[in-house]
């Protein structure tokens, strides 16, 4: 599974590509179990609604496999959407679109209730809807480009054409890569390379 250093749900699950900017990179959304299987690692879901998720999906492999297309659809739209914004553009808009189209979707089936730990939202639907699995990358999504801090979202320059996204928390907002001991690290080899190379050109 991918390193969780994105800093929001969303940002993690545009992170599913590595390296994102590479001719072959490696997919970890490679089918419907996958996407469940990380909405679990990164606790966008719980145990038990990944397993009512994964045996509807035994009982219905066409319809998993069409969710699976929304998903990749999706990750790609939030990319574009992002990047965008981080450019201080305007997102491009059938990406826009599509992710108005997912929030529609999501929030038409989903209600407010009140429990011992306070107020939640839960599926209006009592059986396991395969698309649930994208519910909470979408409201992760919305609080970001609503709350943000959209300004503090960077991407990752790192060797390999890394393109991954994360929150920059740092107090003066100098974080640079998605994560000190991958891309930070190969940088600092990589500089230390070049310098002894320099060295001995000269």
């Amino acid at each position: 599974m991918p390193e969780l250093v994105g800093g929001a749900l969303c940002l993690d699950f545009v992170n599913t590509v590595d390296p994102r900017h590479a001719d072959q990179r490696f997919d970890y959304l490679a089918g419907y179990g996958a996407l469940v299987g990380w909405a679990r690692y990164a606790g966008a879901i719980d145990a038990a609604a990944a397993r009512r998720m994964l045996h509807r999906a035994e009982r219905h492999p066409a319809a998993a496999g069409e969710v699976l297309r929304r998903a990749i659809r999706l990750r790609e739209a939030l990319y574009r959407i992002l990047a965008s914004a981080m450019k201080r553009r305007a997102p491009p808009q059938d990406a826009f679109d599509y992710l108005n189209r997912e929030l529609a979707w999501a929030n038409a089936t989903v209600r407010l209730t009140r429990g011992r730990e306070g107020f939640v939202l839960q599926s209006d639907d009592r059986r396991p809807r395969l698309e649930q699995v994208l519910w909470p990358v979408i409201r992760s999504a919305v609080d970001v480009l609503v709350d943000g801090p959209l300004d503090r979202v960077r991407e990752c320059p790192g060797l390999g054409n890394c393109g991954w996204l994360f929150v920059d928390l740092s107090k003066n907002a100098s974080r640079r890569w998605c994560d000190m001991r991958t891309c930070g690290n190969r940088a600092k080899v990589h500089r230390y390379h070049a310098r002894i190379r320099a060295k001995r050109g000269r």
